[in-house]
């Protein structure tokens, strides 16, 4: 929009100022919108009008960047090439069954590619699309509304902050503030967070963008030069932006006056796993996610790796006490072996990388086949680099993947035991108001009442003569969905918690006259206000802990279901909430 999207002050009322948009993401629950209807929201209404009043403009050196990456044909980050794989043509003489189901099975394998290259061609030219189009206006604002947790988003699904490296690196704040004191510091830690550097404190973050601004100025001067330094970056564009505002401030020479319009951004540590901490009070577990006091951030995808390679390298040197190649092995046998040779696959291949994914997914409710997928992808591409044929080890990669990941959540289990004994209550309540065939229904800290909306949907198949057409129904009126009902909702209560955590902090940074975005747990101001926004945002947490959450919840659920006895609370452990105010790397 180029003018400020309407206030919200109901379900049906606000947005686009023509266009009529839904309130709520509700997936056509008429349970969900009728609990909306007589709910105060408030407190909602007011957050999403805060992140709607923020007005942005497009970040022409960005856009110009990326349409030459674009017009040149350079593959970078969101820009995808522009050619397609080559699908080989059957062989004329086929003599041998195998070698044809290879044929085509590798001929099916390009044409996904080149059908998933399509989409993400698509994809990048309706986002520079979007920003050509708004380039030249001097504000534009995004109307929010949430999905039915709670979680704000922009409702334009193209170009936002909610989007990609490019999508986030395209849009700036439309009114500059001066640096201050302080603002060229975290600019400089923002870029070392970009660069991967974000395992150090944050003295050393802005001490590596100091020993990088030979690459930092090439970055800028010739950005597509012989020093492709930016280019590496898991977020290349906005790390040219970030290199861009640097040296700007420097040669302005008065780095606290120049005027920079920038987002530095400060996220949380494995955010969910913080929520299960602070529920909990779980002292080791938020002492791992940085909810304490200590003098350099704490890594929980490290910690597991380490863990992991550990138990890895003690299975893979077991000596099995029978001989391998026997004919006659007990099931017990059997599974031993697999163990042994899973071990001795994966051995050497484990990083911070293969296990990330199923860490930070973990506290969100990953199944075992969830995180088997996740591991899987990283492995292949490891066995790929040391010239394996991942093909002929298909069957070894499956077990030994399933094997890693078991012994992942294994592990988050142990070291988290606050986390796992919460995320037990919460699912060991969900399955008794499942069994009684009712949705789990609950209400967020800022009053969003939530009704999850996971039904038996019944496919239909429209057959045509061009295709076949897959048709949905959704109705309330359809049999309970009960193992999504019990497996989502932890993850479902967990996202209304950061949903309610980041509503909060907007409302408050509103209040004290501040610029403040974010997607999810990740939190946005200018370079001058991060001191005052991590302050604001530590003060929203504890207060938002300090409430008794869980009571609270299961009085609720004792009143609607009164013939269900629920198990008691977990025991809240000695995390003293207060340290959040002192704890460096909280957000970081």
């Amino acid at each position: 929009m180029v003018v400020p999207p309407k206030d919200w002050v109901s379900v049906n009322d606000g947005g686009y100022e023509v266009i009529k948009v839904d309130f709520m993401r509700t997936r056509q629950c008429k349970t969900q919108k009728e609990a909306i209807r007589k709910a105060d929201l408030s407190k909602v209404y007011e957050g999403l009008n805060v992140l709607g009043r923020i007005p942005w403009k497009v970040n022409q050196t960005v856009l110009n960047a990326a349409c030459r990456c674009w017009d040149e044909g350079v593959v970078l980050g969101d820009i995808p090439p522009q050619t397609d794989y080559e699908v080989p043509p059957l062989p004329e003489r086929v003599e041998y069954c195998d070698l044809a189901s290879l044929s085509e099975k590798e001929k099916e394998v390009l044409k996904q590619k080149n059908m998933d290259l399509h989409s993400l061609r698509c994809s990048a030219i309706l986002k520079l699309n979007q920003a050509k189009k708004f380039q030249e206006f001097e504000e534009i604002f995004f109307p929010y509304n949430v999905d039915f947790r709670g979680r704000a988003y922009p409702v334009p699904p193209h170009l936002s902050i909610v989007g990609s490296d490019l999508c986030r690196a395209l849009l700036m704040f439309a009114h500059p503030k001066p640096l201050g004191p302080n603002g060229l510091y975290w600019l400089k830690v923002h870029l070392a967070n970009l660069a991967g550097a974000n395992k150090m404190s944050f003295d050393a973050r802005a001490q590596f963008a100091d020993d990088n601004m030979e690459n930092i100025r090439a970055a800028v001067n010739d950005p597509f030069g012989e020093n492709n330094w930016w280019m590496s970056f898991d977020d290349p564009f906005q790390g040219l932006a970030t290199c861009h505002e640097i040296v700007q401030a420097i040669d302005s020479g008065d780095h606290e006056n120049y005027m920079c319009s920038l987002p530095v951004h400060m996220d949380g540590s494995c955010n969910g796993l913080q929520h299960y901490a602070a529920l909990g009070r779980d002292k080791v577990g938020g002492k791992a996610v940085n909810l304490c006091i200590a003098d350099n951030p704490q890594d929980v995808y490290s910690g597991v790796m380490l863990e992991v390679i550990r138990r890895v390298a003690l299975d893979a040197e077991e000596q099995l006490p029978f001989d391998e190649n026997k004919s006659d092995l007990s099931k017990s046998e059997k599974d031993a072996l697999k163990k042994v040779k899973s071990a001795r696959l994966v051995n050497g291949l484990i990083d911070r990388g293969v296990v990330k994914r199923t860490v930070m997914t973990s506290v969100y409710g990953v199944t075992y086949i969830g995180a088997k997928n996740q591991i899987s992808e990283k492995i292949e591409e490891k066995l790929e680099e040391r010239g394996h044929d991942i093909d002929e080890l298909e069957a070894e990669i499956h077990l030994a993947c399933g094997y890693l990941a078991s012994l992942t959540m294994e592990v988050m289990g142990q070291l988290f035991t606050g986390a796992r004994q919460t995320m037990n209550w919460l699912t060991a309540c969900a399955r008794l108001i499942a069994a009684q065939g009712q949705p789990v229904a609950f209400v967020s800290p800022i009053g969003v009442p939530v009704v999850q909306p996971y039904r038996q949907k019944r496919p239909v198949t429209v057959v045509t003569l061009l295709q076949n057409v897959v048709l949905t129904y959704d109705s309330d009126l359809l049999p309970l969905h009960r193992q999504r009902q019990v497996s989502a909702f932890p993850p479902n209560f967990v996202h209304s918690l950061d949903s309610s955590h980041m509503l909060l902090t907007a409302i408050e940074m509103r209040k004290r006259g501040l610029y403040f975005s974010a997607v999810h747990d990740s939190y946005w101001t200018h370079p001058c206000d991060i001191e005052e926004m991590n302050t604001v945002l530590r003060e929203c947490f504890i207060d938002l802990y300090n409430q008794p959450l869980l009571e609270d919840l299961k009085k609720r659920w004792e009143l609607r279901y009164p013939s269900i006895t629920f198990p008691d609370l977990p025991k809240c452990g000695d995390l003293n909430l207060d340290d959040v105010r002192s704890a460096p790397y909280f957000f970081q």
